[in-house]
């Protein structure tokens, strides 16, 4: 396989896994995160539970630089009944005044991620 090939693969696969993790992450918050205890060092993360729709999670997501396309993001959509505590200016201004704890959070699930297309890629590399 041609060099350029080899590595247009890694970085489809890369930003695949970066996406499956943001999905992950995005996820874990709209169920309350009860990790984030440990890294804001507060016991306000339960605010987040049910706060995320479509549009709130793509905010989320490009915050971290991720791009996730809007069919990927349709999981997090709520009953037309749903009532918000949180604004999304509101949710956002929690995860900024909580940056190093949501950084934290997010490389938690994006590491394993690319480590894993890594080691694939590597092994793909050696045969």
């Amino acid at each position: 396989m041609n060099k350029r090939k080899r590595h247009m693969q890694r970085y489809n696969a890369l930003r695949s896994a970066r996406v499956e993790a943001m999905l992950e992450m995005l996820n874990a918050i709209d169920h309350g995160a009860p990790e984030l205890e440990v890294l804001t060092g507060k016991e306000d993360n339960y605010i987040l539970e049910n706060e995320l729709n479509s549009y709130r999670a793509m905010k989320v997501a490009q915050y971290f630089g991720v791009n996730v396309s809007k069919g990927k993001l349709t999981r997090f959509s709520k009953p037309k009944n749903h009532h918000y505590k949180l604004t999304a200016k509101l949710l956002m201004e929690y995860i900024e005044e909580n940056y190093d704890a949501f950084r934290n959070y997010w490389e938690w699930y994006v590491q394993p991620a690319i480590q894993k297309v890594e080691s694939e890629h590597a092994q793909h590399h050696l045969d």
